[in-house]
């Protein structure tokens, strides 16, 4: 693949909480921590390519499409990897410190229990993800960039009527594992996960032999 660099863009699953080569020092900017013993960072290496990781733990699929949005424009000659993360995170830019934030189930704040209590709901969740998903591919697809596509949410697959025509845009282009997602998968197959639940370097590097399978040799099992 003629790639003069991967980049990785998603959560602390693609930045590769956990192993042992990433530091997630506060101190530090978190993108400047990520691992690589990551599969992106694998498939990286494969291509004999630079790689960036634009990863930061606890982000929601807003930032994420915004932080791809930012940086397609430099990178028209990179491969893009984008993992969704869950649905449920919300990000906004917080009106007194002008930063993007997140709202998360396990904040224990004011404001996340009001959210989740009064605001959030499932339905929500996957119509505003999947458009989300859809611009997003629709945006690196005008551009003609290249890009591989992984979720961690199983909701992204919910059977609903008022999502279907966004779903038939968006499912044969994310990549599950045999119809699990990444951390589901690497549990499914025994492998060893860490104390704050992120797969560990042998699911790392399972994942990268996968992905090069299902995407860079052409193969297709089990891809919806």
């Amino acid at each position: 693949m003629p790639y003069k660099k991967v980049i990785a863009v998603g959560d602390s699953f693609t930045r590769g909480d956990e192993l042992t080569d990433c530091s997630t020092n506060s101190r530090i900017a978190p993108h400047h921590t990520h691992s690589l013993s990551t599969w992106p960072a694998l498939v990286a290496k494969g291509c004999i390519a630079e790689y960036d990781c634009m990863a930061i733990g606890g982000r929601g699929n807003h930032w994420i499409s915004i932080m791809i949005s930012t940086l397609l424009e430099k990178h028209k000659d990179a491969l893009f990897i984008v993992n969704w993360t869950w649905f449920e995170r919300f990000d906004y830019i917080d009106a007194e410190t002008d930063q993007w934030t997140v709202t998360h189930p396990r904040h224990e704040d004011k404001l996340a229990h009001y959210f989740y209590k009064h605001i959030d709901s499932d339905k929500w969740n996957l119509h505003r993800n999947l458009q989300q998903i859809h611009s997003t591919i629709c945006l690196l697809e005008q551009n003609n960039i290249d890009f591989i596509m992984t979720c961690m949410d199983p909701m992204l697959y919910t059977n609903a009527r008022f999502v279907k025509t966004l779903q038939d845009q968006v499912l044969h282009r994310i990549i599950n594992f045999y119809g699990y997602n990444f951390l589901d998968w690497a549990k499914n197959k025994n492998f060893k996960v860490g104390p704050k639940g992120h797969p560990l370097e042998k699911a790392h590097a399972e994942a990268a032999k996968y992905i090069n399978m299902v995407t860079i040799e052409g193969k297709n099992y089990e891809h919806r």
